[in-house]
């Protein structure tokens, strides 16, 4: 595994919805589970993509709700089903002169109100470099809001989600489906390229794209930006909703990690390094000196200049 340091500047964008933990992370009992240390084997995780099956027959009913262009970016707001009861938003961002066969990527945020909105800049920094970028809602947050989540605290959520085993692995496989209906998507509706399909995941959606990126396969470059096993608050999940028995089967398929060493949420040696030793090669690790919070501008040309290298 390559690593890289750097020293960045503490930013935040979408002024306010991130906060950034900087400095020592205060001393408490971390939870942690025994695929940390030995993931499951070969037969018992084929058990797993059991739950990750879907009728790809279902009709997609896809619905454009708005179309944008401003500053050379066409921005489709979209909805299209992904199992049965389960409706999907999305935004599409390409360029307005797009070329054709360019590589795409499925962008999934983390676990905030606004889901997919949070994403914008990111979408809208790789569309410049060349990509075809789909973000969509988890479920649960953004558009997808069942009212399950009541106030999206960090108390709320771990309460009402993360922490509720059974809850919490529905959430991911439902996830890892709508992931996979998104690639199907892309390919029928937006002449995706199946060989040029990438997945870029932050904070919640970094730490379940593991999952995701371990158990679909087209998913061909895959990056995730402040994850980890765990975050501060968890305190335990399903064998079938651990990244740790995931996260080494995305191998062959290039990896790409960016975390941060004052992470506050991600901490660096128990959630973030013991996870990422099961990573497969070719991997690539990029640690800046930051809290969690989005990438800044010299992390998403690194990025950019990465997925280039691997879909182009």
């Amino acid at each position: 595994m390559r690593t890289t340091h750097r020293v960045t500047t503490l930013i935040t964008l979408l002024g306010g919805l991130f906060v950034c933990a900087a400095g020592p992370v205060q001393a408490q009992q971390w939870a942690s589970d025994a695929w940390l240390d030995q993931p499951v084997d070969q037969s018992t995780f084929d058990t797993y993509l059991e739950f990750f099956t879907y009728d790809t027959e279902l009709p997609f009913d896809l619905e454009t709700l708005s179309v944008t262009n401003e500053e050379g970016i066409r921005v489709e707001h979209i909805t299209f089903t992904s199992t049965p009861g389960e409706v999907v938003f999305a935004d599409y961002y390409t360029a307005t002169s797009a070329r054709q066969g360019r590589p795409h990527l499925v962008l999934v945020h983390g676990g905030i109100r606004p889901g997919k909105a949070s994403m914008r800049p990111i979408a809208e920094f790789l569309v410049r470099r060349g990509f075809g970028v789909i973000s969509i809602d988890m479920p649960e947050f953004g558009e997808r809001d069942t009212g399950l989540l009541r106030s999206f605290s960090e108390a709320d959520k771990h309460e009402s989600l993360y922490n509720r085993e059974s809850t919490y692995l529905q959430w991911v496989v439902q996830l890892v489906k709508d992931v996979g209906r998104t690639v199907d998507l892309l390919q029928s509706h937006y002449a995706a390229d199946p060989e040029s399909i990438g997945y870029v995941g932050f904070s919640r959606g970094g730490q379940a794209g593991s999952i995701v990126a371990g158990a679909d396969d087209r998913l061909r470059a895959v990056a995730l930006m402040y994850g980890g096993h765990f975050d501060r608050s968890e305190t335990g999940h399903l064998a079938a909703a651990c990244p740790a028995n995931y996260i080494g089967r995305i191998a062959p398929r290039p990896l790409w990690l960016l975390n941060g060493t004052f992470d506050g949420d991600y901490d660096r040696e128990r959630s973030v390094e013991p996870l990422y030793r099961h990573a497969g090669q070719p991997t690539e690790m990029r640690w800046v000196e930051t809290g969690h919070q989005l990438p800044g501008q010299d992390d998403l040309e690194v990025l950019a200049d990465w997925l280039v290298s691997t879909l182009q």
